[in-house]
């Protein structure tokens, strides 16, 4: 059983931008009826947040009705796209992200990224992202995927987390809004989504999963399942209520 009423979702990816990693979590979506897509950042330009919104508002414009689900890094992205009054905007879903700089000391933060370091390894980078869910797979995709984009541009795309703060542009979000955080997320402090939700004009629906900061990835299915069951909420009675039997 497909749905074409459902409204599609629209990913925006994390700090790589390329999507290549939301492969598992799409595919666990479309078991429920659910389209997705990902709109995939330039990987060649150094782009804030604020050219981004620019870049992207226009693709936005002209869709039919869709759910926004920014991930980390993005998360600020969905709130400054849902705070422009998109017409067609159903709903936004922020998984394990933040609404301001999310990092206790920034400052120092930012001068060590203005170095033309290289990145750290990917075996530690997983180990931060995905915990005891890190496996050869996915650590092989995050590779990948870090390889996709040119280091200069992470770091610029990292710094501009650490400048970032929509808060005061939550209130002016108009759409029912779903909070993922993760257990184990060890890159958030649980206060980036509390303070998230607490600026809401509306009480956001916040859902707590066992994973690691790379929730989708980890937990595909899981969190899926929680997207799917959320999205009901939103076009009741349009969405089946379990996947579909082989």
């Amino acid at each position: 059983m497909t749905n074409g009423s459902a409204p599609l979702l629209i990913i925006l990816p994390g700090l790589d931008g390329s999507g290549r990693l939301s492969v598992p979590f799409m595919e666990a979506l479309g078991t429920y009826g659910i389209r997705s897509e990902v709109i995939a950042y330039p990987n060649d330009r150094a782009m804030g947040y604020d050219a981004l919104r620019d870049w992207l508002r226009p693709q936005l414009l002209e869709r039919p009705p869709f759910v926004l689900l920014g991930e980390s890094f993005a998360g600020p992205l969905a709130v400054m796209l849902g705070a422009t009054g998109l017409s067609s905007l159903r709903g936004i879903i922020l998984s394990t992200t933040f609404a301001h700089a999310p990092v206790p000391a920034p400052s120092a933060l930012a001068r060590v990224l203005q170095l033309p370091l290289p990145l750290p390894p990917v075996a530690l980078l997983a180990r931060l992202l995905v915990g005891r869910w890190r496996t050869p797979s996915l650590e092989s995709a995050l590779r990948e995927a870090l390889a996709g984009t040119s280091s200069s541009v992470l770091r610029a795309r990292a710094m501009a987390t650490l400048r970032i703060d929509v808060r005061a542009l939550l209130p002016k979000v108009s759409t029912p809004v779903l909070c993922l955080h993760a257990n184990e997320d060890r890159l958030l402090q649980a206060s980036a989504l509390r303070s998230i939700e607490r600026a809401q004009r509306q009480p956001a629906e916040s859902q707590l999963l066992d994973g690691p900061h790379l929730l989708l990835q980890a937990q595909p299915v899981e969190a899926a399942a929680r997207v799917a069951s959320w999205l009901r909420t939103l076009d009741r009675g349009t969405l089946p209520h379990a996947p579909p039997k082989a």
